[in-house]
């Protein structure tokens, strides 16, 4: 997901996207968490599903609730590491002559916006990856998005880098 704060002459937003100087764009990984009736949903279903296992331990067969206890066990470990996680993050600032990026697993980079370039490629039409070129450093934005959301984000991010080369 992906949400746009324009922020011409310093402000914190602009009522017309299409005139900003400047812009702030946070790309963020889409995710949602179980809420509080999935919750109890699947609650419901680890009841039953324990339920058939007591009743293949009743016959002798004792393997078989040991494997759903710990089946059952990860999965709920597994959701609860889900939610406590962090969704990874980007942040794309352009303004006036600079660029700068931001992401929670590496160092701020700032560019000069005017040497800056976007370039996509596309290896496969299922696969496409977004960078920003500036002499020989080049970084990959919007690993955290889906590809319909890289390619809404291209239209937008080629016309502030275009305007500053002008």
């Amino acid at each position: 997901m992906y949400s746009v704060q324009n922020c011409p002459d310093e402000q914190s937003f602009a009522p017309d996207p299409e005139r900003a100087q400047s812009i702030v764009l946070h790309l963020r990984e889409n995710r949602s968490s179980l809420s509080q009736d999935g919750r109890i949903v699947f609650t419901i279903l680890i009841g039953l599903f324990m339920a058939m296992a007591i009743l293949f331990a009743a016959k002798g067969e004792v393997l078989v609730p040991v494997y759903a206890l710990t089946t059952m066990a990860l999965l709920v470990g597994a959701l609860e590491w889900h939610k406590r996680s962090q969704p990874a993050a980007e942040c794309l600032t352009i303004t006036g002559n600079s660029l700068r990026w931001t992401s929670r697993n590496t160092a701020p980079v700032v560019l000069p916006l005017h040497a800056t370039r976007l370039l996509r490629d596309e290896a496969s039409p299922a696969r496409l990856r977004l960078f920003l070129e500036c002499r020989a450093v080049r970084i990959e934005i919007g690993r955290c998005l889906s590809l319909a959301e890289k390619r809404a984000v291209i239209p937008l991010i080629a016309r502030h880098v275009r305007e500053a080369g002008a």
